[in-house]
């Protein structure tokens, strides 16, 4: 990529996440992050002081505010349900390319990006889980029940990204989303009865004899 005098600061983060998602966090080298950025090393280290660290930290930001703005937001604002899951879908579909983008979370959550990153991931998936679980609340599905679905929606998103990448299809990540909105608002359903123990009959009572 051609060097430009100035670059603004979002057109180098874009470059930076770029590399991040295609080589990981410990295959980004400052040559690929260079070359996909149109800045040269020195100019890197003008913007981030703190190398690999601090690019990873300004790529990590600009996915929380994605994820406020189309995700947690609309899961949390007015409008049906279903409306605001159709939403949180759409918007996911195309941020990862139909399934064959890398999740930022899944490849910051490992090797050297852990341990800096570990509390913040924490707590995007956390956001994430509260914010959909309000959606469902807000549908009418008890507290508990809403949590638990939650927590499985981003749990199956998550796996259904690895999955597509991995077979080079993105098939079932969309099949999953296809489906998950209608999974998750179907009503529970009800708990079977609890079988009546019969208490066994008692002996006849012996008549008693007068004396």
């Amino acid at each position: 990529m051609a060097r430009r005098a100035t670059i603004p600061r979002d057109e180098v983060v874009q470059g930076l996440q770029r590399t991040f998602r295609s080589a990981g966090y410990d295959g980004a080298s400052l040559t690929l992050l260079s070359a996909e950025t149109g800045l040269a090393k020195a100019g890197l280290y003008h913007h981030f002081p703190g190398g690999k660290q601090e690019m990873a930290a300004a790529v990590f930001e600009n996915v929380g505010v994605w994820m406020k703005t189309h995700v947690f937001e609309p899961l949390r604002g007015a409008g049906e349900p279903r409306a605001r899951l159709l939403a949180m879908t759409a918007a996911l579909d195309g941020y990862y390319g139909g399934g064959q983008q890398a999740c930022l979370l899944d490849l910051f959550s490992t090797g050297g990006a852990r341990p800096h990153f570990q509390a913040q991931l924490r707590g995007g998936v956390q956001t994430w889980i509260a914010a959909l679980a309000t959606t469902l609340a807000d549908a009418g599905l008890p507290a508990p029940e809403a949590q638990l679905r939650a927590e499985d929606a981003v749990l199956r998103i998550e796996g259904a990204l690895v999955v597509s990448r991995a077979l080079g299809d993105s098939g079932p990540f969309a099949r999953l989303l296809k489906r998950l909105p209608t999974e998750l608002l179907a009503r529970p359903e009800p708990a079977p009865p609890v079988a009546r123990k019969d208490r066994p009959a008692l002996p006849p009572r012996k008549a008693r004899r007068r004396p």
